[in-house]
């Protein structure tokens, strides 16, 4: 079953693409590669922002639970490959228990 959300307007290629890196961004640049695509797209790209957003807010979520489980909560850190591929895909898809956040 798609947790996909259908709001918002269809992104564009580009919006794809940079959907994409705002979650695998986390593995090379954690809170910072979401945290500069946020701030360049949200006036701009609704699409780009929420990914961003999301990213930027499980990885905050991630860490806490990573943190408090002495380690085993970091597997988690797979869930954004499987973003970053719907994002590509042009969804709206988020998080689990996170789908609304960032949607304005």
């Amino acid at each position: 079953m798609s947790h996909a959300m259908t709001w918002g307007e269809s992104p564009t290629s580009d919006d794809k693409m940079w959907g994409m890196i705002a979650h695998l961004s986390s593995f090379v640049f954690p809170f910072l590669g979401p945290l500069a695509l946020y701030l360049i797209y949200k006036d701009s790209g609704r699409f780009v922002k929420y990914h961003a957003v999301q990213s930027l807010v499980f990885q905050v979520i991630g860490w806490i639970i990573g943190s408090v489980t002495c380690g085993f909560g970091f597997i988690l850190f797979f869930l954004p490959i499987w973003l970053a591929y719907r994002a590509y895909n042009g969804e709206w898809a988020g998080y689990p228990l996170l789908e609304g956040v960032g949607k304005d």
